[in-house]
């Protein structure tokens, strides 16, 4: 009788997800990995990529909340 094939990591894992969540992942779509492979692959045809924007100023929370009291004082009068 021949032993059976033996079970990947990989194999074992989805049988687990599909036990313990009933998630079936063979609808799920990886979005950073999708990503990631059209990095590469424009890195390996030699193409660039746009710069990446000019970064926003950060909102002074405090001064936000400051406001936010005053306009609501303003409104109870």
């Amino acid at each position: 009788m021949a032993s059976p094939a033996p079970v990947t990591e990989r194999e074992l894992a989805e049988v687990l997800i599909d036990r313990l969540t009933g998630v079936d992942i063979t609808t799920l779509h990886d979005e950073y990995g999708a990503a990631l492979e059209q990095v590469v692959t424009a890195k390996l045809d030699g193409l660039g990529w746009a710069d990446p924007p000019e970064p926003q100023p950060a909102v002074d929370l405090m001064q936000a909340l400051e406001d936010s009291i005053r306009q609501a004082r303003r409104g109870e009068q």
